[in-house]
């Protein structure tokens, strides 16, 4: 039997995707019979909230964590749950605690709570789960907070936006200063001194909590939006647990499928690398975390961080690597994210066509 390390997670075989469908099509089944048959809403929603905990993070986890799974593949997975999963409780701990039992961060405020899913909120998990197995960067603020926003979608859409051109805009700057002090470090073929990585190792260690810490401030909500606003001791373990277990999935599946949207960039595998990415998308993260309470697009903000790095990288060191190529990587990240965008909008106009959203309010 092969050990668990050896499996490709991002490629699954015939016989795993006929697995998921299966997976998924139960999900779907369980959801809609619980609707039509009048399962209370508070246990509709820790249903779907289970599913999102898995969606949301599966989807989010490339961002986030992405950089780290490509350069730690030899690190064991224990060390990496131990210190990823204290820091998720502990964050959490803390806001559920100044916050007087809510857990979203403040990124719900704009967002009513509501009396009574609709068949479109409960199942909008189970559709992200199926994008992030096609390898899609949906955005989950979208997609799941969409069909809670009501009129705040259009503002979660500037300001998505404005991320991306923000990332985009900043990765060429930083970039092109990086590689123009130290242009042999970018080339092609460069392969870092064994220590000078050993150093780098330790301080994505740092970068990584940083950027973590970063996205559960900004992220929570995607996932807490299914729980009531305020939860009991016993809701916050659950709830922390559900997640936890997530996390516990996401780690050994080495980011499952849609890791490969890190995997094919430039030499991401190497730790100075993903430290600088870690670092530069965090303090974005925190700067629009600081800036308003309205939900953003954290995939967004990444893709456009990926796509001005990439370009610029391969515009300064002459890369043999054609620029083409370089332009189809980053359009089709974009295209893929579009394509989640499209459709999130498209479920939310028919939402609303069936329940609309004066009906969803308390």
């Amino acid at each position: 039997m092969k050990p668990t390390e050896n499996v490709d997670y991002q490629h699954p075989t015939f016989k795993d995707q006929v697995r998921f469908g299966l997976i998924t099509g139960l999900l779907v089944t369980i959801i809609c019979a619980g609707y039509f048959l009048g399962i209370p809403a508070y246990w509709l929603g820790w249903f779907s909230f289970a599913i999102a905990a898995f969606s949301v993070a599966g989807n989010d986890a490339v961002q986030t964590i992405g950089t780290f799974f490509e350069s730690k593949k030899s690190v064991h997975w224990i060390e990496k749950l131990l210190v990823l999963g204290s820091l998720l409780v502990a964050v959490h701990l803390i806001g559920w605690w100044i916050h007087d039992g809510e857990i979203h961060f403040h990124r719900l405020s704009v967002i009513p709570e509501v009396s009574h899913f609709n068949l479109f909120q409960l199942l909008a998990p189970v559709i992200l789960v199926i994008f992030t197995r096609l390898r899609a960067p949906v955005s989950t603020t979208f997609l799941v907070l969409g069909l809670f926003g009501g009129s705040s979608i259009d503002k979660m859409l500037t300001k998505s936006f404005f991320g991306y051109g923000i990332a985009f805009f900043g990765a060429l700057l930083v970039w092109a200063i990086l590689a123009k002090l130290d242009p042999h470090e970018y080339n092609e073929e460069h392969v870092p001194n064994p220590q000078t990585e050993l150093k780098w190792a330790r301080y994505q260690w740092a970068s990584t909590i940083y950027l973590w810490v970063a996205w559960l401030l900004q992220d929570t909500a995607n996932i807490a939006v299914f729980l009531p606003r305020k939860l009991s001791i016993l809701e916050f373990g659950t709830a922390v647990f559900l997640i936890l277990l997530a996390l516990f999935v996401i780690i050994r599946t080495n980011g499952g499928t849609i890791q490969s949207v890190v995997t094919e960039k430039s030499d991401i595998k190497w730790a100075k690398a993903a430290t600088i990415v870690d670092l530069v998308y965090g303090s974005i993260l925190l700067l629009f975390q600081a800036i308003s309470n309205i939900p953003m697009s954290t995939t967004w903000v990444f893709l456009g961080l990926l796509a001005g790095r990439e370009i610029i990288l391969n515009i300064l060191t002459y890369r043999d690597l054609p620029y083409l190529d370089t332009f189809r990587k980053v359009s089709k990240d974009v295209l893929l994210a579009t394509i989640g965008l499209v459709v999130s909008i498209l479920v939310i106009y028919v939402a609303n066509l069936f329940y609309p959203t004066s009906n969803l309010a308390l």
